[in-house]
């Protein structure tokens, strides 16, 4: 038996058990794996109902049972609302809001925000910035090669 056929054979008994656990938990079917998608279902149903459209009476019951039976095996249906307006007098947060932590001040500055009593007054502009401190070595002088045979670059 080639490689190929042992792996066949491992995934049909893999499928067996799979589907020997889903028939004795109570489910079936890809529906009763989906519960969003039966709640999505029913809003349309109902929807369609309300506007006065045809709605078929047979499959909002076949959605029903599904969702009554997916309640009844213990599964958790989240009835949250995902479009619900917020309370009045609420302001909605900024767009980004709560998404990342907001950078630091800009560099010499950092210590001065941090301490308030050191900030300076809004109507100011920040201290320039500290220039970088001067070499106090020359550069190495350039490796041998460079140079010419006389000693000149």
């Amino acid at each position: 038996m080639g490689f190929l056929d042992k792996a066949k054979a491992a995934a049909d008994q893999l499928a067996a058990k799979a589907d020997t656990a889903l028939s004795n938990s109570g489910l079936s079917g890809p529906a009763a794996a989906n519960p969003e998608k039966l709640l999505r279902d029913l809003g349309v149903l109902a929807y369609l109902e309300e506007t006065g459209r045809p709605a078929s009476a047979e499959e909002r019951e076949r959605v029903l049972t599904a969702l009554r039976g997916l309640e009844s095996g213990g599964a958790q249906l989240n009835f949250t609302l995902h479009t619900a307006a917020p309370a009045p007098g609420t302001v909605p947060p900024p767009p980004g809001a709560g998404t990342a932590a907001p950078p630091p001040p800009p560099g010499g500055y950092a210590a001065q925000a941090a301490d308030p009593v050191a900030a300076p007054d809004a109507g100011q502009a920040p201290p320039p910035p500290v220039p970088p401190a001067a070499p106090t070595t020359p550069p190495p002088p350039p490796p041998s090669w460079v140079t010419k045979d006389d000693g000149s670059a």
